[in-house]
């Protein structure tokens, strides 16, 4: 690879919208929840299972899809990918009971691990070398950018489409998005390696101390981010007295802060700055922000500031642990097991943080207050990983 080549920007935006469009199956779920609730009759703690549901495959084997992604190539792995996310989209806007509605977010889930897995290397690919660290920047707004998209525009989605009219949008949107990224993906193949099996890189990246504390760390972010956004339009509307209407869009705008801190995050990067660092100063500002925002101990404008600078700040940790990934590797063939690492983590931290919190409201008679002993929890966590990667040799 030449290292004065230019970096290709639009295919970088590319593969990053195609991983927006992969989160936006994550995003549509929490403003239409009351909906589907209503129209279903299911509780709070089945509706914490449909939000987790979408991260069980990428829980149990995520990282066995980032050694098969080497020896099967991207190309099949993302079209499976978005195969998947149109199936799961068809079956949640057909369902008419709780069982299915789980087993689409059981396939899109798998579409989003596909995806999520087969793209940042094609990021760094797209990107030149002096750009590569501020092109996983970019790549790692994906979630929070398609969440917030998503929940913007909820409010005028649902009142014109309703849920399953929503769900049926995102699905047709799938096979243009892949059509657009497969006809680029094929100007930027990753250098050809050695095919060794699978398992066998799997197995090596989960025997990787430091690709173990960076997968730690991004399923206790995963945890305390991806649960107070997804729980944020209830937490609102059931603790605040907000409407609907204006609890989606406030969640949207949290979601949405979170971009601009992963890029800042990327650019902090690019400037020389250490992604330990940055990952300990994330997780110290979200630990505090869960004190504030669960207890009411503060003005509701107080409280709402603090759900932003959650998210903004917590935006440093996800391009550190996604730049980090290639260095803790033990070679190239190892990055895509290593991302999945970092899915599974990912994915742990969301499957388990939206039950346990709703279980905790739940259990207190629906106080919200008590949502902040499971956020602690992982918040404190986080800091001890923290610190432990700040103890460890470099490199």
């Amino acid at each position: 690879m030449n290292p004065q080549r230019s970096s290709a920007w639009g295919a970088v935006v590319l593969f990053v919208l195609g991983g927006v469009l992969a989160a936006v199956h994550m995003g549509k779920l929490p403003p239409a929840l009351p909906l589907m609730r209503a129209e279903l009759g299911f509780g709070l703690v089945a509706g914490g299972f449909v939000l987790a549901l979408f991260n069980l495959l990428g829980m149990t084997v995520a990282v066995f899809f980032g050694g098969l992604v080497e020896r099967i190539g991207r190309v099949r792995l993302l079209r499976a990918g978005f195969a998947f996310l149109i199936l799961g989209g068809a079956l949640g806007a057909l369902a008419q009971g709780l069982p299915v509605l789980m087993l689409s977010r059981l396939f899109e889930g798998f579409g989003f691990v596909a995806i999520s897995i087969s793209l940042p290397v094609m990021v760094m690919a797209a990107a030149a070398p002096r750009d590569q660290d501020f092109a996983l920047g970019m790549w790692s707004v994906y979630t929070p950018l398609g969440m917030s998209l998503v929940m913007l525009a909820a409010p005028f989605l649902l009142d014109m489409l309703g849920w399953r009219g929503l769900w049926w949008l995102v699905a047709a949107l799938c096979p243009l998005m892949a059509f657009a990224i497969l006809r680029q993906m094929g100007r930027f193949a990753p250098p050809q390696m050695p095919r060794r099996p699978s398992m066998t890189l799997a197995t090596e990246a989960l025997a990787t101390p430091g690709l173990q504390l960076i997968a730690l760390l991004f399923c206790l972010y995963a945890f305390q981010w991806v649960t107070l956004m997804v729980w944020l339009p209830t937490f609102l509307t059931e603790s605040m007295g907000f409407s609907l209407q204006r609890a989606a869009l406030i969640s949207a705008l949290v979601v949405l802060v979170n971009v601009p801190g992963c890029l800042l995050g990327g650019w902090l990067m690019r400037r020389g700055s250490s992604a330990r660092h940055l990952v300990a100063t994330g997780s110290a500002v979200m630990g505090l922000g869960a004190l504030v925002i669960f207890l009411p101990l503060l003005p509701d404008m107080a409280r709402l500031a603090a759900c932003a600078a959650f998210s903004f700040l917590g935006g440093l940790v996800p391009p550190s642990l996604f730049n980090s990934v290639p260095r803790a590797a033990p070679s190239a063939q190892h990055i895509s097991a290593g991302n999945g690492m970092l899915m599974q983590g990912s994915a742990l931290g969301q499957f388990t943080g939206a039950p346990l919190v709703a279980l905790a409201v739940t259990m207190a008679g629906g106080d919200w207050r008590f949502a902040v002993f499971p956020m602690l929890m992982a918040s404190l966590g986080a800091l001890w990983a923290a610190l432990m990667w700040l103890g460890r040799p470099s490199g």
